[in-house]
């Protein structure tokens, strides 16, 4: 019995020793308002430095998108000198051959006084060299150099009066400013790198 009277003494003093705590006290209106302003300012500068940071992207954005333009105005541009230079090559090639005829029918005539034509000939052929040089070298370069190289050879043959061997010249450059023509006519916009 003493142990048990003992135990149940026990019992309200563990109790009374519980209940004699005193409770945290609940945060006043003042101390709530101070948390919320100080979770709203944290709040707000999260805020400020996602926006810190689009602004940032965006900017970077704006960038790589103005150098995407001025990248494909320059290569528009680019394109656009390209094909100016392709179509003065075909007029020139087209004339330059013009002229080949001339000279040809004219041998083919009797008629041996073709310096003039194989002289305007050969300055058609030299500027459609240089523009077919500016943009490249390649199969249709080497088409003009070697009709270039054979018209040097014309004059000396009418002038020993070797009209056969003058007439073959005036045939295979023009067969050769034939196929450059064609080179050119098929490739639009090409740097003649693989030409």
């Amino acid at each position: 019995m003493d142990t048990f009277a003992e135990m149940t003494g026990w019992l309200p003093l563990s109790l009374t020793l519980l209940f004699a705590q005193t409770p945290t006290s609940a945060p006043t209106e003042e101390e709530q308002r101070a948390a919320q302003e100080l979770e709203f300012r944290e709040l707000q500068l999260q805020v400020e430095t996602l926006r810190a940071q689009l602004e940032a992207q965006q900017q970077e954005d704006q960038g790589h998108i103005q150098a995407l333009q001025q990248q494909q105005a320059l290569q528009q541009e680019r394109a656009g000198a390209l094909e100016q230079l392709r179509q003065q090559r075909l007029v020139s090639l087209q004339r330059a051959y013009d002229w080949l005829i001339t000279a040809d029918q004219l041998l083919e005539s009797g008629e041996l006084a073709v310096g003039p034509s194989i002289a305007y000939a050969q300055r058609e052929i030299s500027t459609a060299l240089s523009t077919a040089a500016d943009t490249g070298r390649g199969q249709t370069v080497r088409l003009i150099e070697s009709a270039l190289e054979r018209l040097s050879t014309v004059n000396d043959a009418v002038d020993e009066r070797d009209v056969y061997p003058a007439r073959q010249q005036l045939q295979a450059a023009g067969a050769e400013l034939h196929e450059a023509w064609r080179l050119t006519l098929n490739r639009p916009g090409t740097t003649l790198v693989n030409q």
